[in-house]
């Protein structure tokens, strides 16, 4: 009784917090590479020092595949004639570290004490066994130092990347695993494995850095229409609320046309309209309308949350129109 009693109220609260939770929209931006004023292109990639991970190869392979507005960004190149770029570096760490403990666990099939009556022993367990056995926590990691240099061997950027992971094993079926054993046993860590991936993950860090990419950003809807303005009545309410819904399931084409005929309906009188509107052709990349419609919706709002709500679209949108140029600039 008393489970399912939890049972309904972690399932009450969980209702209650995705009722009472923000509904959004996820929009996409357009970003430059953090080179602003370069155009990176034809580049080499040579090998890095201490390149026992690959780490090399997974540039490579992430500089060919990488493809923006069906548009590819990176050419590799054999020679050095006529290129944008040299990538090169170092692979400065690739290590793990692992320490022995030991975990307790309460083995209920074997019985250490049972309960005595009137001097007998009984079939009732009062203590059960504990098993000890021995674990491992492993800590991976994987630093590069990776330098870009210009066709004149001029360094215009250079990060140390860093990447971790940690993974526990215990060896439970090895209750008598005792350490000198376990020192001496060649246990498969997965090293390379691990390091390898960690390794992947470094080169999709560098790639974003250098090329042009994409950023996702879940932006609040303005729920509610303003009960004290006389322009809203329960038929209006109801179509805004309906459009919420379809706005936060990410239906953002019929939302964009529902909302521009709601807002024809109102004259351009409402705010909560005017800046959902401005957020589905935010959504749909149409920045510059995007924009505008969150200034008309500036000028007209009541609530000073939600004008800071729209201040926050206007400087993001004018942010992402100056971001997308730049990002344009620098695809071919």
């Amino acid at each position: 009784m008393k489970i399912l009693l939890k049972s309904v109220l972690f399932l009450s609260i969980i209702i209650f917090l995705t009722s009472c939770s923000s509904k959004q929209v996820t929009i996409k931006s357009l970003q430059p590479s953090i080179m602003h004023d370069k155009k990176i292109y034809k580049v080499i990639i040579e090998d890095l020092e201490n390149d026992n991970i690959n780490q090399a190869n997974y540039i490579e392979e992430k500089l060919i595949n990488t493809i923006v507005d069906n548009k590819r960004v990176f050419k590799l190149e054999t020679s050095y004639d006529n290129i944008d770029a040299i990538i090169t570096g170092e692979v400065l760490e690739s290590s793990l570290f692992f320490d022995l403990y030991y975990e307790e666990d309460t083995d209920y099939k074997r019985c250490f004490r049972y309960k005595y009556e009137n001097g007998k022993k009984t079939n009732k367990c009062i203590e059960f066994r504990i098993k000890r056995y021995p674990c491992e926590n492993r800590d991976y990691n994987v630093k590069t130092r990776i330098e870009v240099l210009n066709k004149d061997e001029e360094l215009i950027f250079s990060k140390t990347y860093n990447k971790s992971a940690n993974k526990r094993v215990c060896y439970k079926n090895n209750i008598n695993f005792s350490l000198f054993f376990y020192r001496h046993t060649n246990i498969n860590r997965q090293k390379e494995e691990i390091n390898s991936s960690l390794a992947r993950s470094i080169s999709k860090d560098l790639v974003k850095d250098l090329s042009p990419h994409y950023k996702y950003q879940k932006i609040s809807i303005i729920e509610e229409l303003d009960d004290k303005n006389n322009l809203y009545d329960k038929n209006i309410k109801k179509e805004f609320e309906n459009i919420v819904e379809l706005l936060d399931n990410a239906n953002i084409n019929i939302s964009n046309l529902k909302l521009i005929d709601l807002n024809n309906k109102l004259n351009s009188k409402s705010y909560e309209v005017l800046y959902n509107l401005a957020l589905t052709y935010e959504a749909k990349d149409e920045l510059y309308k995007a924009k505008m419609y969150y200034i008309e919706a500036a000028n007209l709002a009541t609530k000073v949350e939600d004008l800071k709500l729209i201040d926050k679209a206007i400087n993001r949108t004018q942010k992402n129109l100056e971001n997308k140029i730049k990002a344009k600039s620098q695809l071919q």
